[in-house]
C-alpha cells in the first residue's frame, strides 16, 4: 500500500517516474528495516534519509535545464514516448494548442488513427 501511495504521489507531482519512485521506495524500506533489525536507531535512519533527500533535490535543481520552446518540448516528449519523434511532434502540437499551463490527457484507442482533440 505504501508503494502504491509513493507511485501515486510521483505521478501527481511529476506526471512520470512512478516506476523509479516505486523501486526507490521498495529499496529504502528493505534496507531501512535491515538496518533497524541490526540495531540501528530508526530516528537516525529517518534523519539520514531526509538529509540525503535534501542533498539530492538540491543537486537535481542545480543540474536541471528549463524546457524552452517547442523544440525542447518535442525532444522531451519524444524521449518519453520511447524516442518516437512523431509522438513528440503531436504532443508539442497539442501543447501549442492548450498553452504552457494546459493539461493533456492521452487515451488509448482500439483504432489505428492518432488524433488530437482540443
Amino acid at each position: 500500500q505504501l508503494i502504491k501511495e509513493v507511485a501515486g504521489k510521483a505521478n501527481d507531482s511529476a506526471g512520470d517516474g512512478t516506476t523509479t519512485a516505486s523501486v526507490l521506495a521498495r529499496e529504502l524500506i528493505k534496507y531501512g528495516l535491515q538496518n533497524i533489525e541490526s540495531g540501528a536507531n530508526p530516528i537516525n535512519i529517518k534523519k539520514g534519509i531526509y538529509k540525503t533527500c535534501e542533498f539530492l533535490v538540491a543537486e537535481l535543481k542545480k543540474k536541471a535545464k528549463p524546457v524552452k520552446g517547442r523544440e525542447d518540448i518535442k525532444a522531451v516528449a519524444s524521449i518519453s514516448a520511447g524516442n518516437d519523434d512523431s509522438v513528440g511532434e503531436m504532443i508539442a502540437e497539442a501543447l501549442d494548442k492548450v498553452g504552457a499551463d494546459g493539461v493533456l490527457s492521452i487515451e488509448s484507442s482500439s483504432g489505428f488513427e492518432t488524433t488530437i482533440e482540443v
